[in-house]
This record gives C-alpha cells, sequence and structure tokens, in this order.
C-alpha cells in the first residue's frame, strides 16, 4: 500500500489505521468560546539530548457582534531528561507560578498529574488553561517517543530480550493498540521488532482567512512532536453545544509533518448540572487497525458530569477497549465548568 500524500511515495503497513485528518478549522461560532493549546516537544541537541517542552493555549470569545476577546493566555517552557526517566529539569510558566518549582525533578509521566494538583491546587480547581497544559504534558511526552525510533518503520528490539519482556510488561493489554493480539505486540512477539505508525500528511489546520482560529504558535522544527487541541463551547438555550479535537503530529528530517494520532469530538451537555446528555468520538488518524475499537468507550459518559471527569476517566476507561490518548480528549470535558462560566453573554469586544 502507498502514501503520497503531499510527501513522495511510502509503503505502508497493510494493518494501518484510519488516515481521514481534518483538513480546515470551522469558523469560530457567534456567542461562542474556543480554547486552543499546543504542546511541542523539541530535542535541539539530538535525539539522545533533553526534551525541550513549549506548551502555549488561548481562550478566545466570539462576541455576537462578531468581535474576539482573548479572556485567558498560558504557557510552560520546561526541560526534561528523556532518557533519564523524564525527570523534570526546568520549569518555568506565563503566568508565573511560584509554586510550580515544586515539581522539579518529578518524573513526567505517570503519578505526574496528581503532583501538579498537590503543587497548584488552585490551578487544578479553576480549570485554567496553565493547567490543562500541565495535565497533558505527560501523554504529549510519551508521544514524543515516537521521534526516536521514526524512519525505519519498525523497531528492532532482538538484540535486548530483556528490554522486549519489561517493554511488553509495562504495555501489554494498555488500550486497544496494545492489545497482545494486536498488530504491535503480536508482530513484536513473533519476530522482535515492533513495527512503527507511518501517518499522512498533516494539512493545515490553520486558516489565513481568518487568523485568529488559532493561537499563535511557531512552526514545528524537524524532529518535533507537537501536541495540539481545540476545543468550541457554545452556548444554546438549556443546552452547551461542545465541537473539539485534537491531533499529534512528528515533523521528520526532511520537513514533512505527518499524524500519529487524531480524534474529533462532538458532545451536548445539559447546562443546568453539566451532565453529558450526548457525545460522538470520531478517529480520523489512528496508528493500527485495531484503535478505532475504542472510539466506542466514549459512550460510556453520557450521564455523567463533567465535574469529576478527570479522575472518573482514568479509573473507569482501562484497558483494550480504550485509547490513553481518546481517553485525555474525553477528560478535557472537565473544564466545562469553567468556560461554561467564561461564556457570559457573549459580549466584548477586542480582535476584529
Amino acid at each position: 500500500m502507498r502514501d503520497g500524500i503531499g510527501h513522495g511515495t511510502r509503503s505502508l503497513h497493510p494493518r494501518h489505521g484510519p488516515h481521514d485528518p481534518t483538513t480546515a478549522t470551522p469558523p469560530q461560532r457567534r456567542g461562542a468560546l474556543r480554547r486552543t493549546t499546543t504542546i511541542d516537544l523539541l530535542r535541539p541537541a539530538g535525539l539522545d539530548g533533553d526534551v525541550i517542552v513549549d506548551g502555549r493555549g488561548r481562550d478566545l470569545l466570539l462576541a455576537g457582534d462578531g468581535r474576539a476577546r482573548v479572556v485567558g493566555e498560558s504557557g510552560v517552557r520546561a526541560r526534561l531528561d528523556f532518557m533519564g526517566g523524564c525527570a523534570l529539569l526546568e520549569i518555568e510558566t506565563d503566568p508565573p507560578v511560584d509554586a510550580i518549582q515544586e515539581l522539579l525533578g518529578a518524573a513526567v509521566a505517570s503519578g505526574f498529574r496528581a503532583k501538579v494538583g498537590a503543587a497548584v491546587p488552585e490551578e487544578a480547581a479553576g480549570r485554567t488553561l496553565l493547567h490543562l497544559l500541565l495535565d497533558d504534558m505527560p501523554g504529549a511526552v510519551l508521544v514524543s517517543g515516537y521521534a526516536l525510533h521514526t524512519g525505519g518503520g519498525a523497531h528492532d528490539m532482538r538484540a535486548d530480550r530483556a528490554a522486549q519482556e519489561a517493554f511488553l510488561a509495562g504495555r501489554a493489554n494498555l488500550c486497544a493498540g496494545f492489545a497482545t493480539d494486536a498488530t504491535m505486540l503480536s508482530e513484536l512477539a513473533e519476530t522482535g521488532i515492533m513495527p512503527m505508525p507511518q501517518g499522512p500528511a498533516a494539512p493545515a489546520l490553520e486558516s489565513p482567512e481568518h487568523p485568529p482560529a488559532w493561537h499563535d504558535h511557531g512552526e514545528l522544527p524537524p524532529g518535533g512532536i507537537r501536541r495540539r487541541r481545540r476545543m468550541d463551547v457554545l452556548g444554546e438555550g438549556e443546552r452547551l453545544r461542545v465541537d473539539a479535537m485534537f491531533r499529534d503530529t512528528h515533523r521528520d528530517p526532511a520537513g514533512v509533518e505527518t499524524i500519529i494520532h487524531e480524534y474529533v469530538m462532538t458532545a451536548e451537555i445539559d447546562r443546568a448540572d453539566l451532565r453529558v446528555l450526548s457525545i460522538d468520538a470520531t478517529p480520523r488518524v489512528l496508528p493500527w487497525v485495531e484503535c478505532p475499537r475504542a472510539a466506542g468507550s466514549a459512550q460510556s459518559l453520557v450521564g455523567q458530569t463533567v465535574h469529576e471527569l478527570r479522575t472518573w476517566v482514568r479509573a473507569r476507561l482501562q484497558g483494550t477497549a480504550t485509547c490513553t490518548h481518546l481517553n485525555d480528549l474525553l477528560r478535557s470535558l472537565a473544564d466545562l465548568d469553567r468556560l461554561e462560566s467564561e461564556l457570559g453573554d457573549g459580549a466584548g469586544s477586542g480582535l476584529s
């Protein structure tokens, strides 16, 4: 099978997942609030060097008169020792938060989110942009490991049987893609070589016709990984309409940006108690043919209120019927109690 979308011709694994990327960002509707974030993971010192994290976010309200107003902005800049257990070596935030330094030395991996909640509880309770960026860092850092192995289409682990067994033990049945009978782990068990996904070229989501559609961020340099999110929230009477997406991409040494994961999600929320009335998650780009099985897990949220979704999703949605990256998108619905309060009456002025 061949994929020649914008970056030449290359062979694809016959069991690759869906390749149907989003090609544009929809116009922001009047009265809607749009939250966007990006987290870039860069390796300026080479693949074995420290990872630089550049996270940015913005909340933008589009008033009823068509004028846009920034109601929140935040950023985080960090350095971590990826090869040394993902230990956090440096971190700064914008606006500055002194207590953030309590996270130094922590592994940006399992357990990091609890440490964030303990270090900056007011950010977690307030569902701020900074909290979303910090909460999203472990997932983004996990995906950043893709940069170490992409290019050859496979990762040969035959030289170190112990490392292979440790890898299997830590990931077996973690999610749909890591099911023991799914493509990645079954091929690894049989051959000692784990196939690496090869996604489609990433269509631009920025709109020259509507520059405010996304917050300002630089071009992703070669070798970089980017995780981006968008959530549009619109009040319609007694309900909230939510339209959201996320995308993980990698830019190769030739400068071609390809997609690793992409989901879109829509939801309808009761505005009185923020209970999920309906939800739909659609996989647009995923690594393997087994991965889309996880999309149905989103239906488990129907009837739940958004307030505790960050912990509820992590506790309840586990195993091969789920996707860790989709779960992060579902967990972001917890921010609706903050975003709904920012909707106000849609009045205001600012960017036109």
